[in-house]
């Protein structure tokens, strides 16, 4: 049965999303902030400080050990490599590292309005508020404290900044998680290693979507295969959109969801891996 956990709570939008004129002036609105933004974009060598919120070590046999992060309720981090441009998307991405500790690599997911997707008149309903897009993933991660560091990243803190063109954002402080992504997997990897992401990456969705919550964005990038031959594990990255789950039969969600991943990935993999439909046949992956 689903979680009895009750949804994140949006805010009251700010104008009629029914209202074409508004429609049309809150995109100019954001189009002329973005263009200010992208004259002084985020670079590499920005710092920020950011709250730090602390989780405990996961005690399962197959979790991964918790960054090394200083012992205090802040953390000064260096940007380093952007990951995700983010424009027209949800949100920036750069690794980044603790200024403290030199050695400690992270990730800074920064949801900045301007950059974000602007209101579709003809897809009203599919535009989501950058503040709210922002706390409802804090959110998750902050229910989700048993799976950090083994199905996801472990969650370090969630801060307001002010970006270099003086418009405010949004920053989740999360754990670097190495490997590949499944948008990178098909060209660089063995037909064994498509495989394997197949079968771990169903799996990582099975298990999310049977502990209560959904996924909307089931895309290849969203899924990294970590760690070492024979040890690997697919962790999910992407939590912008999940919510607890009100479908009755989680079960059949799970399965259905796990076929949306496999034909996700394998729209592109069967290129580099013909057989992959009858292999995942086999393996029950697809029905």
């Amino acid at each position: 049965m689903p979680i009895d956990i009750p949804p994140y709570d949006r805010r009251l939008f700010p104008f009629s999303r029914l209202d074409e004129e508004a429609v049309v002036a809150a995109n100019e609105a954001q189009l002329a902030a973005r263009e200010i933004a992208l004259r002084t974009p985020l670079q590499s060598g920005l710092q920020f400080t950011l709250t730090l919120e602390i989780p405990a070590q996961n005690a399962a046999p197959n979790a991964r050990k918790l960054p090394g992060i200083p012992g205090s309720d802040s953390v000064t981090v260096r940007l380093c490599e952007e990951l995700q441009q983010g424009i027209d998307g949800f949100s920036q991405v750069w690794t980044a590292v603790c200024v403290e500790i030199s050695a400690t690599q992270l990730v800074l997911k920064i949801i900045q309005p301007s950059i974000c997707r602007g209101i579709p008149w003809d897809h009203r309903d599919e535009y989501f508020d950058p503040w709210d897009l922002a706390h409802n993933e804090a959110w998750v991660y902050q229910h989700l404290p048993h799976i950090q560091g083994t199905l996801i990243p472990y969650f370090l803190g969630f801060s307001t900044i002010v970006t270099p063109c003086g418009e405010e954002a949004w920053v989740l402080l999360l754990e670097y998680i190495p490997g590949p992504t499944g948008s990178k997997i098909n060209d660089s990897t063995p037909v064994s290693d498509i495989r394997e992401f197949c079968a771990l990456g169903a799996s990582a969705v099975k298990e999310y979507i049977l502990g209560g919550w959904s996924l909307r964005e089931i895309r290849p990038p969203n899924f990294i295969l970590t760690g070492d031959p024979g040890s690997r594990t697919v962790v999910i990255i992407d939590l912008v959109l999940s919510k607890p789950l009100i479908v009755a039969d989680l079960t059949k969600y799970a399965t259905y969801q796990m076929q949306s991943f496999f034909y996700a990935f394998a729209f592109r993999a069967t290129d580099f891996d013909p057989e992959l439909l009858t292999w995942a046949k086999e393996n029950s992956l697809i029905f």
